[in-house]
């Protein structure tokens, strides 16, 4: 039986994590309410970023493809908690011996303080990468949104971000790769953990350190807090990368989404800070619009119809 401190710390999580990545879910039931809502903005060249989701669901976690599914380092770890850096970054892909030996044929040696470039190469040619693929262009996120598919049986997403001041958007990779030399991520196990898995719905008490972020910073004797103070510390930094690293990406018009500096619990992580960043907004375009969004592509962007957005030639031919 959950406590009346345990339904407090339950309601902080549900308000502090962001099951789906959203700072309000916005419905769109009409092509009248997409131009005004999604297309006007967009064609008065305001500075907002898109991705698509083909699909409406609660399973589907806007997070790295690095960390899905709990990520693959979670297999690797013996613990209850795996703390990914720099270092462990570095060290994982160069431990792909196939993807190395086409980076370095591609783009020569590899530096464990300039990893900007490789990351993005993972993230196109290995599909797993800390980064989220965003895109300037509200014709790509709509296209890889609706698939080129015809007939609809689900409502599509997309989201859209804008970065507060600019502060976090960057296309200077001396900057970038900073950013990433100070990567810190911890991805919490809760199901070899069950104390853990019930801490997160009871006001249990936790050691301060068996969820920090930074191994050195653990204490050897702690004293016991509790749950809520330390989902107080968890919250992420985010960040825009701008910087196209090949033609598919620059004909995408595709930038990076970091997350950092944060505790990744059973797919989810808090958003909070995060929001205080980024103006982050999710849209479901009812299924019923899907096919004048079809039209309006080939209208006015034939050359970002789906099969071509992997294609470029097919886009020139």
């Amino acid at each position: 039986m959950i406590t009346e401190k345990g339904r407090e710390i339950k309601e902080k999580l549900f308000d502090t994590f962001d099951y789906s990545y959203s700072v309000s879910t916005h419905t769109i039931d009409s092509f009248e309410e997409f131009m005004e809502q999604i297309y006007y903005p967009f064609a008065k060249k305001e500075k907002i970023y898109y991705r698509g989701e083909r699909i409406n669901s609660k399973k589907r976690f806007l997070i790295p493809s690095l960390l899905r599914n709990g990520g693959c380092f979670r297999a690797e770890s013996q613990t209850d908690v795996t703390y990914l850096n720099r270092e462990t970054l570095f060290a994982f892909y160069t431990k792909q011996s196939n993807f190395i030996n086409v980076f370095k044929t591609v783009n020569g040696n590899l530096s464990e303080n300039s990893m900007y470039e490789m990351l993005a190469f993972a993230q196109h040619y290995l599909k797993l990468s800390p980064f989220i693929d965003f895109t300037k262009s509200l014709y790509v996120a709509l296209s890889f949104a609706l698939k080129g598919r015809e007939a609809f049986h689900d409502d599509i997403v997309l989201y859209t971000v804008v970065d507060v001041d600019d502060d976090d958007t960057s296309d200077d990779i001396e900057e970038v790769n900073g950013w990433i030399n100070h990567y810190n991520v911890a991805v919490v196990d809760t199901e070899r953990n069950a104390f853990l898995k019930s801490a997160l719905t009871e006001n249990m008490l936790l050691h301060p350190g068996s969820l920090l972020k930074d191994k050195s910073q653990r204490i050897h004797k702690p004293q016991p807090v509790k749950i809520g103070d330390i989902i107080n510390q968890m919250y992420p930094q985010a960040k825009l990368i701008d910087i196209p690293t090949n033609d598919l990406m620059k004909y995408q018009q595709g930038v990076f989404l970091l997350l950092n500096n944060f505790t990744l619990i059973s797919s989810r992580y808090l958003t909070k800070s995060v929001r205080q960043s980024f103006i982050l907004k999710k849209y479901v375009i009812s299924k019923s619009v899907c096919p004048e969004l079809n039209d309006l592509i080939m209208a006015e962007a034939p050359h970002y119809r789906y099969e071509y957005l992997l294609d470029i030639s097919k886009a020139v031919k």
